[in-house]
């Protein structure tokens, strides 16, 4: 029988309830299914979505105000800091943001899932004509890439190399990384799907990223002056060093108004760059099941974002040649895109401080300072120095110090970044687990013998599914005779254990089961009522218990003793996770009532009369690197 976790929340009920609403042929309510594209928002989502769109004009208006013209204040993080203010003031009890309830009953929460998807991938499809490119000179360009070239993954290292260190996860390390080296919040907001990184992530990594742009414009212009910078290398030097756009051109402004359109430029090679490095990045941590091998095939793994971003910028590219003569319609028509693209970034970045709780800021965000300070310490100094040396003509110096640094910080990352050995410590620590690093850390497992039930309650008790880990199962089929979405996202290749995904939509009835293999399952969002049965003879069945369990409780079956019904009467969906051992020789049954309008009032005591036939469960694999 499902047995909750020792302090579980489980309400037992007492009372009868029925399932209102339309049926499908097997007792369970049917799903109506809108007619609105997944991109476009449902009447569900606009909630979310307009408070997140309402704070982001709010912080676009502020923004100016607040910093009278100044480039220190950004809209991006005054929109996160305009989130995390409402979520941790009484304004989030006001308007009815379930924070102490995991969300659930938050009207909120699909319209902040549909603006952190949907809403940043038109953000980022629409940059691709903010890449200016009456800047970029044939020389100048040249010498962009000669420094990018060795700054880049030496970044990419160093930050990785920090973050092991100080024992952030590598999605953290990721995000900070191509922050530092591309363009600061938008790419951060860009590679978080990709990376399946969490929203809570994504805020500390954005204000970590800025707080070391601010340190950009309080330290570069002492340090060029000091060393006599000319024109050229200060204004490179503000376009390869600084995080993020706008503080970048300030920087090169603080130079001068020449050095700000070198910065520009500088900067414009880099935002180019993101469409590249998503894919690379793509690539690199998509993986596929534990028993299927990794295909490393290019347009499998990329996204069609990244394709709109690469086709809007070669439309740039193009427009910027065609129209050079048109001094309104074309200049006007990028003055749009870019107001667009503002607002739509910062109605992301609301929608990420909307899910940052201000006490989680003292456990991690000072390891997140550093690894992002260290992050920025190698890209500003290396290509300062780089700058210095190439401008002062000492290219066999210049290429031989670059091929040094780069090789140190490959072995720096290479000792200390994190990887997949390390899940196992973050297990045994209580650390937290994407759903990827469950399926990783269960392989790991599965490895040294068969997955022990006291490991899959370890397992389970860990996992929070990052940012896009859910969709998959999210839009899978509901399979027809068990009236729910249910995906594998891991199976065992010897010893028969699965990881298996199960979401009930509102209103749905699974029929009445037993299973014939014994789980360990954990609810990550919504409420489902349980009711449990024992038999009563060889073809009748006594209800001896209902419960409703929440988000976040645990539940166990043992194979063919446990005999249950799984019902969503709520509003929401409900999404459990399942740690499942070999199938036995006891076999799954199903038991469909005789009387089936008995099935709708069921009370505890109440026995029901039953054909016991075999119960057959569909195998949907997750795709790779799902």
């Amino acid at each position: 029988m499902p047995t909750p976790s020792h302090g579980s929340r489980c309400r037992t009920v007492t009372g009868l309830s029925s399932i209102l609403g339309p049926t499908s042929p097997h007792g369970s309510r049917l799903q109506e299914h809108s007619p609105v594209p997944a991109w476009l928002p449902s009447r569900r989502e606009l909630p979310g979505l307009g408070l997140a769109a309402g704070l982001a004009t709010v912080a676009l208006w502020l923004t100016p105000v607040v910093s009278s013209g100044s480039p220190w204040v950004s809209p991006v993080v005054m929109a996160i800091g305009l989130g995390a203010l409402v979520l941790n003031s009484p304004v989030a009890a006001w308007i009815g943001l379930a924070v102490d309830r995991g969300r659930e009953g938050d009207a909120y929460e699909r319209g902040l899932r549909f603006t952190g998807k949907w809403v940043l991938r038109l953000a980022i499809v629409l940059m691709g004509l903010k890449a200016s490119t009456d800047l970029i000179e044939t020389q100048l360009l040249a010498r962009v890439v000669l420094v990018l070239v060795v700054t880049l993954p030496t970044t990419f290292f160093i930050a990785h190399a920090v973050a092991g260190l100080l024992g952030l996860r590598r999605e953290m390390a990721d995000l900070v990384a191509i922050g530092t080296m591309v363009c600061g919040a938008s790419a951060i907001n860009a590679l978080a799907p990709t990376v399946f990184a969490r929203r809570r992530d994504q805020g500390l990594a954005v204000t970590a990223i800025f707080l070391f742009s601010v340190v950009a414009l309080m330290t570069l212009l002492p340090v060029g002056t000091a060393l006599g910078l000319d024109a050229e290398s200060a204004g490179l030097w503000a376009g390869l060093a600084v995080n993020d756009l706008s503080s970048s051109v300030a920087v090169g402004g603080q130079f001068g108004e020449d050095q700000s359109i070198v910065a520009a430029m500088g900067k414009t090679v880099r935002i180019v760059l993101l469409g590249p490095l998503l894919v690379v990045f793509s690539q690199l941590r998509r993986r596929a099941p534990a028993e299927e091998s990794l295909r490393l095939r290019l347009a499998a793994y990329l996204p069609l974002f990244v394709v709109g971003y690469l086709l809007m910028f070669g439309l740039r590219m193009g427009g910027d040649r065609v129209f050079a003569a048109d001094g309104a319609v074309w200049p006007a028509l990028l003055a749009f895109n870019d107001g667009v693209v503002g607002l739509a970034i910062a109605t992301v970045c609301a929608s990420i401080g909307l899910q940052i709780h201000l006490r989680t800021l003292v456990d991690v965000g000072w390891r997140v300072a550093l690894t992002a300070g260290a992050a920025w310490v190698t890209i500003a100094g290396l290509s300062l120095g780089l700058l210095v040396s190439g401008a002062a003509g000492v290219t066999a110096v210049n290429v031989a110090g670059g091929l040094v640094v780069l090789s140190l910080g490959f072995t720096a990352f290479r000792r200390w970044g994190p990887t997949a050995v390390s899940l196992r410590a973050r297990l045994d620590e209580g650390e937290p687990l994407t759903l990827r690093e469950a399926v990783e850390v269960l392989d790991l497992l599965d490895r040294e013998g068969p997955v022990s039930e006291s490991l899959a309650r370890r397992v389970m008790d860990r996992v929070q599914p990052a940012i896009g880990e859910l969709v998959s199962l999210r839009e899978s089929p509901i399979q027809g005779g068990i009236n729910y979405r249910r995906l594998t996202y891991w199976r065992s290749a010897e010893h028969g254990s699965s990881l298996v995904g199960i979401l009930w939509t509102p209103g749905t009835t699974a029929h009445i089961h037993s299973h014939d293999y014994s789980a360990v399952g954990r609810r990550i969002e919504g409420t489902v009522e349980v009711v449990e049965f024992e038999r009563a003879g060889t073809d009748r069945l006594r209800v001896t218990g209902r419960m409703e369990l929440g988000p976040s409780e645990r539940t166990e079956f043992a194979e063919g003793d446990t005999i249950h019904l799984v019902r969503n009467l709520g509003t929401h969906e409900a999404i459990d996770l399942h740690v499942c051992g070999p199938p036995g020789a006891r076999g799954a049954s199903r038991y469909n009532a005789r009387e089936t309008n008995r099935t709708r009032t069921l009370a505890v005591g109440q026995e029901l009369v039953v054909d016991v036939v075999e119960d057959r469960l569909p195998v949907v694999m997750s795709a790779p690197g799902e």
